[in-house]
């Protein structure tokens, strides 16, 4: 997280749009720390034409808002309000400078080249019948901004790391959609790195689901010998219970023919007297 005081490095490169019919004036790429890059944040002219703004780089979400507008979700923003402040500042200065000519080829340079870049990752595993996505990430840097819908997907050689990418209004040579990366790193070395740290991720958080559910599933079985236990228990008290009620139903019926026994004696000796 960045201290009081302390500003992360980034540049920022702004391309002019040739649509002048297109609300977007121009667009910013601004590449972090020299090691990740977030294209198409656009600098958008306002409804009543009195100045611009910066306009995050967003997806369309199946959700729709009171008025049954498309709702988006932005992929790529600052996460506190001091650094959306500097932020949107330092784009809207570039594109400024860019206006006048004046924007230097290597773009608008904010802090300080020597700052190690810090960041974060945060994976939700998850798995939907039918889909090989298995699981969301995000990259947070400095604490300050994130890049979010990174996914995970099943591959043919296993889970692998999809940075965010929107689909082109133009299509491949052979008809195919073809998508543009909105962020990604731009060094072979720290694609490794941040793919390593997305993928760790995953594989801690999915194995501790898995502990997880079979903790859950380990109580069962447990819980059914405990109940088995009880049955075998409940079973030979009633097997006890019966055997004894046989033997004390077969005692009153010995003393039974017993008794009979003594009377009907005592009836013939009574029988032979007279």
């Amino acid at each position: 997280m960045l201290r009081k005081g302390q500003i992360m490095f980034y540049n920022i490169k702004i391309s002019e749009s040739k649509n002048i019919e297109n609300k977007a004036r121009a667009y910013a790429t601004v590449v972090f720390g020299n090691r990740i890059a977030v294209k198409n944040i656009a600098i958008v002219e306002k409804k009543d034409g009195e100045g611009v703004f910066v306009s995050m780089p967003s997806l369309k979400t199946k959700d729709m808002d009171e008025l049954g507008n498309p709702i988006y979700k932005e992929i790529c923003n600052p996460i506190t309000a001091d650094f959306q402040k500097e932020f949107t500042g330092a784009i809207l200065q570039a594109y400024e400078l860019k206006k006048e000519g004046k924007l230097d080829k290597d773009g608008f340079v904010i802090g300080d080249e020597s700052s190690a870049l810090n960041y974060r990752v945060s994976v939700t595993p998850y798995e939907k019948s039918g889909s090989n996505i298995r699981g969301l990430a995000s990259v947070y840097l400095e604490d300050s901004f994130v890049i979010s819908s990174i996914t995970l997907i099943n591959g043919k050689n296993g889970v692998f790391v999809s940075m965010p990418a929107y689909k082109a209004n133009i299509p491949s040579k052979d008809g195919e959609n073809t998508y543009r990366d909105i962020a990604y790193p731009i060094t072979k070395e720290f694609r490794a790195e941040i793919s390593k740290a997305i993928l760790d991720e995953y594989h801690y958080k999915r194995n501790k689901q898995l502990e997880e559910k079979l903790g859950v599933n380990q109580d069962i079985p447990e819980m059914n010998e405990q109940v088995k236990a009880e049955d075998v228990k409940t079973e030979e008290k009633l097997e006890n219970k019966t055997q004894e009620n046989i033997k004390a139903e077969n005692t009153k019926t010995e003393e039974s023919k017993t008794e009979n026994k003594k009377k009907k004696k005592t009836k013939e000796e009574t029988t032979q007297k007279r």
